[in-house]
């Protein structure tokens, strides 16, 4: 199984070496793999901003990363108090990015925070919908932690 743990600073290199990995699967040159690099979720500035927050995981096997989620908390968000918005989950197997999803879930439920929000444009939502009662809205899903009315 997944050994899932909050992200840490001793994660960054490897997580940047799990992504710089992949895209070298895309059959890109050197210069153009830097630069899709250059916009990607997982670049230097955002994994300091996620680490430093301490509500993103990564998902290791024997040692070795094999998924991550970056999340980080939203107050006063579309009339929720406090809510976890999830930016971005990279994942070798399904198993694994419904597993982080899940923990990522459970943590902003054992916190009290009201919804989770996931970002449409950067998520596999087949994932999503497939493991979760979410509703679409806007450009996001959103999935209840609390026992809430009308939901």
């Amino acid at each position: 199984m997944f050994d899932v743990k909050v992200l840490s600073e001793p994660d960054r290199s490897l997580i940047l070496d799990f992504e710089n990995e992949r895209l070298k699967e895309l059959n890109l040159s050197d210069i153009e793999r830097e630069m899709k690099s250059w916009d990607q979720p997982w670049r230097e500035e955002s994994l300091d901003h996620y680490i430093k927050l301490g509500w993103s995981f990564v998902a290791r096997v024997e040692g070795r990363v094999v998924g991550y989620t970056l999340c980080q908390p939203l107050l006063f968000f579309k009339n929720y108090t406090q809510s976890l918005w999830i930016e971005y989950t990279s994942f070798e197997e399904e198993s694994c990015g419904s597993h982080l999803i899940d923990t990522a879930c459970r943590w902003a439920k054992s916190k009290h925070l009201q919804k989770v929000f996931i970002n449409e444009e950067r998520h596999k939502l087949d994932l999503v919908q497939k493991c979760y009662p979410a509703v679409k809205s806007d450009t996001f899903y959103h999935l209840t932690t609390t026992k809430m009315s009308g939901e």
